[in-house]
């Protein structure tokens, strides 16, 4: 495998053994094998993925999951205008329109009430 000039041997052979290891194990189409391999000629781990995707607990997700759903999306979004494709990809994942934002604290929790005796010593005066 031809990698980019500068990455390291030592890189260069662990993405190698992972990337063989990975093909083995894994079935894929022949367009997914050549995405995949490009994807390691440039210097990534077959474990890694360009959006930076986690599964839960912190593992990330591999980048033929990412490269297979963005191709599912690309597939299903043609002719479709940018505002259509978004709204497919969020459907997609099962993310609303709207912001979500999980309520962690009260209105409460959100003031503070700092008094300062103009006699008391502060740091930094």
């Amino acid at each position: 495998m031809k990698f980019n000039k500068y990455l390291p041997k030592e890189r260069q052979e662990m993405l190698e053994k992972q990337y063989k290891e990975y093909i083995k194990n894994t079935p894929m189409t022949k367009k997914e094998q050549r995405a995949v391999r490009e994807w390691v000629k440039d210097g990534y781990s077959v474990y890694e993925n360009p959006s930076g995707a986690w599964h839960e607990g912190q593992i990330p997700v591999e980048f033929l999951s990412v490269y297979r759903d963005e191709e599912y999306i690309r597939q299903h979004t043609k002719g479709m205008n940018p505002e259509e494709t978004r709204k497919f990809a969020l459907k997609y994942y099962g993310w609303s329109e709207e912001v979500e934002l999980p309520l962690q604290c009260g209105e409460s929790d959100l003031e503070f009430d700092f008094q300062i005796d103009e006699n008391e010593e502060l740091p930094f005066q």
